[in-house]
């Protein structure tokens, strides 16, 4: 009796302990459920919402046949201080940039925030800019390179191919220190990256920025391999903080397209001690550190002590020093070892950017009225034969008509390519046609005087074989152009620019 009635006791225990667990899995499942999913979720909105796009007009250049040229190009970047307004981008992206704009994610309009270089280094690719607003901007969270794995989830966010703005494609970590030849250690991912994610933000799961895209695999004719590479934000922050100071400085011993690079094995057939790889200088230096110190086929095996391996690591234990430093280089000479002493030169060359071209008028061009009959057109309006650096039609996207010379034995043809010509101006709602230059200038004073902006209609003529020079051009589009008017300074000021980039890779320009 007993034994029954304590049975009957421990089964209904039994029962209700039971049904305490299911109760409370019921209740804590769905908790539980929920925090997975929240902690498994990815913060995309913050990497959209601190990341750039870039957009670069070059300056004008006249080329062989007289015709005044310009590029367009652009990238992506990354707000690192809202306080600053300073976004980091790649060198690469800028260089050459007469004009640059900034897109925030989801920006309304075609004209984007302008924005000056503060400073840019081409040996790292890093650069900053400063952008006139950055209000209501959020700013990046910058992590921390040095904790991170090959295996690791990461997110690239750039402006691929210059047309998909606030693009964000995810992949893994392949390689933590992926060295290229300009020495750096790159970040190595699958993530899916194109031209125009340059200088844009390869984040954690956490949405900190681990990385700045840099570059691409890819083969001459531009096919891809699914590689690309970013440089670790720990590198790029140093960076950072040195061109806040001044301009970008490394050592540099000028041998740089003087040298090959000798394997293990092969430097052995020199007598290189210790099993290790070598550099052989190809030429005897001409100039500069070098200079009547090393000779073609030197073979150095240590530099400061330090064994070579390859080139890509010789070029970063010679900039890692500063110019004035002495390095010691360790080398055999026809079967005999010496040691060599370089001070260093200063690797950081500048160049006087181009300032504004003077120019007449207050749009910046040179336009004339054309017979139409010669040039196979229709052209009753002004045509754009050349266009000013910085004036305010370059700033506008505006370009000129086109020609080149086609050789036919000892005879050289002319041969008209396009025709741009300004068939209406638009001021203050009012459209006038323009058949003339003096028409035009006239408008463009008054809109000059008005201080208001005003809209040039541009025809473009061209053919629809651009090699086929019989055809006659014909009208293939009608575009407006935002231009505000102004006069060109008799002496615009030049300012530095850095010259001398290493190219590493594909460039994700």
């Amino acid at each position: 009796m007993k034994l029954r009635l304590y049975f009957k006791m421990n089964t209904k225990s039994t029962i209700a302990w039971r049904s305490i667990v299911i109760g409370l899995l019921a209740v804590t499942a769905p908790l539980s459920i929920h925090w997975y999913e929240k902690w498994r979720q990815v913060d995309t909105e913050t990497m959209l919402n601190v990341s750039v796009s870039i957009k670069t007009i070059s300056y004008v250049q006249v080329d062989s046949v007289g015709d005044s040229v310009w590029s367009t190009a652009g990238g992506s970047g990354i707000l690192i201080s809202n306080q600053d307004c300073e976004v980091l981008t790649n060198h690469h992206v800028v260089e050459n940039a007469a004009h640059i704009e900034v897109f925030p994610r989801q920006w309304p309009n075609t004209s984007g925030i302008p924005a000056k270089v503060v400073n840019s280094n081409p040996r790292t690719d890093v650069a900053i800019l400063r952008i006139s607003r950055c209000d209501g901007l959020p700013q990046a969270l910058l992590g921390d390179s040095d904790f991170v794995s090959p295996g690791d989830e990461v997110y690239a966010v750039g402006n691929p191919l210059g047309k998909n703005p606030d693009s964000i494609s995810r992949g893994i970590l392949s390689h933590t220190e992926r060295f290229q030849n300009d020495g750096l250690p790159y970040l190595q991912t699958d993530a899916n990256i194109n031209h125009g994610n340059s200088g844009g933000a390869l984040f954690n799961r956490n949405a900190e920025v681990i990385g700045v895209n840099t570059g691409i695999l890819a083969t001459s004719s531009g096919q891809k391999f699914g590689i690309a590479y970013a440089l670790p934000i720990n590198l790029v922050k140093s960076e950072a903080g040195k061109l806040r100071t001044g301009s970008p400085s490394w050592g540099d011993a000028g041998i740089d397209d003087l040298v090959a690079e000798l394997t293990p094995d092969e430097a052995s057939v020199f007598n290189v001690p210790d099993g290790r790889g070598a550099i052989i200088l190809t030429k005897s230096a001409q100039q500069g550190p070098g200079l009547n110190k090393l000779f073609a086929k030197d073979v150095v095996y240590k530099i400061n002590k330090v064994s070579v391996n390859n080139l890509d690591q010789v070029k970063l234990l010679i900039s890692s020093h500063s110019p004035g430093d002495t390095v010691n280089f360790e080398l055999i000479r026809q079967g005999e070892t010496f040691d060599v002493e370089i001070e260093l030169i200063d690797g950081w060359k500048t160049q006087q950017a181009p300032g504004a071209d003077y120019y007449e008028g207050h749009l910046g061009l040179t336009l004339e009225m054309w017979d139409t009959n010669s040039l196979g057109g229709h052209f009753e309006s002004p045509v754009i034969t050349n266009v000013k650096s910085l004036s305010p039609s370059h700033l506008a996207y505006i370009s000129s008509s086109q020609k080149t010379v086609l050789s036919r034995g000892p005879v050289t043809i002319p041969i008209q390519l396009s025709v741009k010509s300004v068939t209406g101006i638009v001021i203050e709602g009012n459209y006038f046609p323009i058949t003339d230059v003096a028409e035009l200038e006239k408008h463009a004073y008054e809109a000059y005087q008005a201080n208001t902006p005003l809209l040039l209609e541009i025809e473009a003529w061209g053919r629809t074989n651009p090699m086929n020079f019989q055809e006659p051009l014909t009208l293939q589009k009608t575009s407006f152009h935002r231009v505000i008017p102004g006069v060109a300074a008799a002496s615009a000021p030049a300012t530095p620019r850095i010259i001398g980039r290493f190219d590493a890779v594909a460039v994700n320009r």
